[in-house]
């Protein structure tokens, strides 16, 4: 795995939306196979985290590439909650406030939003701390997030209240973020996955199915995201599939990397085809799976072609 950006990064992304998408057509399925694609698909919000976490920069010209961060990403998002919103108060009577607009509470997936921004705009100030404490809030990140997901896991598993609170809860993924920030502070360990790639990859393999096994093994099978064997699945499936990725020709590389380019877009979009497609196709959930991403990719497309002939003409006008 090298420190300069390469398709692996992309491909990690689009297969990260595939599984949103999927898990989101399954999702209330109590099939074998529902409860099984559900498990699986978790490993996705993790590993955005941690891809976020590696490409974190520090503070340079912090105003000016935190507004482009808003702007960029928080802004186009907002159309899309106040969207879902308007939908959801139209068909099912469903209100919300500006709360549940700035926290994404207008869709089911929109949570993703207000925590990828809030680290966006806060950890980059981690850079202004000596190397040494860094990495110490690093770690302990990262322990804590396990304790969290620990502790959710057994008040779930023993129906006692340990956590009360139910508001925003950063802690449950900040442990994620910091995984990738710590990979980029020790290019070494880069370096030597690099050099012991297979021994690594049935590592992350042997991993990953842990994290799969685990839940079935403990009765918590379908906890989402409130379990420690979120850990090991994600961690594992995250590093195999970068692995691979970074070999010569692997399967798919280029689709998965379009996929990837276009990650922001489908996830804003693609739940307001979810529902309809899973009633239609009810005995074929992987076929609206397929025509959801497709009709995300293609309303993609014809936007970005539109843009580019809009923004041809203009210069054309111009330069007339």
């Amino acid at each position: 795995m090298s420190s300069q950006r390469n398709p692996m990064f992309d491909v990690l992304k689009g297969l990260g939306i595939i599984s949103v998408i999927v898990s989101h057509v399954y999702r209330g399925g109590t099939d074998p196979l529902a409860v099984f694609l559900r498990e699986i698909c978790m490993w996705c919000v993790p590993m955005f985290f941690m891809v976020q976490g590696y490409f974190m920069s520090g503070p340079r010209n912090y105003l000016q590439s935190s507004w482009k961060k808003i702007t960029k990403t928080y802004v186009p998002y907002l159309y899309w909650a106040v969207a879902y919103g308007v939908f959801y108060w139209i068909t099912v009577g469903k209100t919300f406030t500006l709360m549940d607009l700035i926290l994404g509470k207008t869709a089911l997936h929109l949570y993703y939003m207000f925590y990828y921004m809030l680290f966006a705009l806060l950890c980059p100030l981690l850079y202004l701390l000596p190397r040494a404490l860094r990495v110490g809030t690093l770690f302990f990140m990262l322990f804590s997030n396990v304790a969290i997901n620990v502790i959710l896991e057994i008040s779930r598993t023993y129906h006692i209240s340990i956590l009360s609170w139910t508001g925003p809860n950063p802690f449950k993924w900040w442990g994620f973020i910091a995984i990738g920030m710590l990979l980029a502070e020790y290019p070494v360990i880069k370096e030597y996955i690099t050099k012991h790639a297979r021994a690594f990859a049935w590592g992350a393999v042997a991993v990953f199915i842990f994290g799969l096994v685990e839940p079935y093994l403990n009765n918590t099978v379908g906890y989402l995201f409130n379990k420690g064997a979120l850990f090991p699945l994600s961690i594992g499936l995250t590093l195999a599939l970068a692995i691979y990725y970074s070999t010569t020709n692997p399967i798919g590389v280029k689709y998965l990397s379009y996929i990837g380019n276009r990650t922001l877009g489908i996830y804003l979009g693609h739940f307001f085809l979810v529902d309809p497609l899973r009633k239609i196709l009810s005995h074929d959930r992987a076929l609206a799976a397929l025509l959801i991403l497709l009709l995300c990719l293609a309303a993609k497309e014809i936007k970005d072609r539109f843009l580019e002939r809009m923004r041809s003409r203009s210069t054309m006008e111009a330069k007339a």
